[in-house]
């Protein structure tokens, strides 16, 4: 019988199976500053926070964000994955922090927020839970937190991605389809060209929008400019690669499409205070 869902993991994400909660009168708090992602795989369970109450079934997928208050009741088992992470396990870059902060799914002031998922789109989901469950049996590496970063964004991304009507009928003040459309899309763009690419021309392009119109929908909803999270994006890449590579600086400056040395080193000192190499000895 499980009594509580709580981080435990110094490392900022937490995997787990529950298979019971008994009825009980004190709400499940979390004690830490944590997001949550609930998916039942069977039987049912009534979730209570401070205003509002759910009932969720089989194949519902429950967002909880941080510090809220909630509890679960079931009158017979049931099977159910969570996954907890905090912002700084999430957050690697500007781009990633303001990403989280506009998932508009995790607040549940107005409505308890959740989605039915489809039988053929639960098979990812099952593969995505066993593989967190199966980096947690793992001693830590900044190669596995890594993976399991990409794999709780590619979840987000996922649910983002193929509900849009559903997440913008619980605030539609936020954030519309469109702008939710375009956020995905660029997200997506940046991790996948980063290291080749950092002209915001070429972002707007493969979105086929104006740059004016990428402009627009960055500062709505991530409160600052293409070129700002472009650049935020590259900081973190040549961080990556000096930390976690043997390359030397003139190798990742061209890894990351540098034509000039001394114009990285530049970059890299505008952007941090420190040359890579001083950026390096401090690792």
């Amino acid at each position: 019988m499980l009594t509580s869902i709580e981080l435990k993991s110094t490392y900022g994400i937490e995997v787990g199976r529950a298979t019971y909660l008994t009825e009980d009168t004190v709400p499940f708090e979390q004690h830490k500053d944590v997001y949550q992602l609930l998916w039942l795989q069977k039987g049912k369970v009534t979730v209570t926070l401070t205003t509002n109450k759910k009932e969720i079934k089989e194949g519902d997928c429950l967002f909880l964000g941080k510090n809220e208050l909630f509890r679960l009741t079931a009158s017979e088992s049931y099977t159910l994955y969570y996954v907890q992470f905090t912002d700084n396990f999430y957050c690697r870059t500007e781009l990633d922090s303001h990403f989280l902060s506009k998932c508009f799914f995790f607040d549940n002031t107005n409505a308890i927020n959740s989605i039915t998922l489809k039988p053929e789109h639960e098979v990812f989901v099952q593969c995505y839970f066993t593989t967190l469950l199966k980096l947690k049996s793992k001693e830590y590496s900044d190669v596995h937190y890594m993976l399991a970063h990409n794999i709780i964004e590619r979840v987000l991304l996922y649910i983002m991605a193929g509900h849009i009507e559903k997440f913008v009928s619980f605030n539609k003040e936020k954030l519309t389809p469109l702008q939710i459309q375009h956020t995905v899309k660029f997200n997506e763009l940046i991790k996948n060209n980063i290291r080749k690419e950092r002209n915001v021309h070429f972002y707007a392009e493969q979105m086929n929008i104006s740059i004016a119109k990428l402009t627009e929908v960055c500062k709505e909803v991530f409160g600052t400019t293409p070129k700002k999270i472009i650049a935020s994006a590259v900081v973190n890449e040549i961080k990556l690669l000096l930390k976690h590579t043997p390359m030397t600086i003139k190798e990742v400056a061209f890894e990351l499409n540098f034509e000039d040395v001394s114009n990285f080193i530049r970059f890299f000192i505008k952007a941090t205070g420190l040359s890579p190499k001083e950026y390096r000895e401090l690792l």
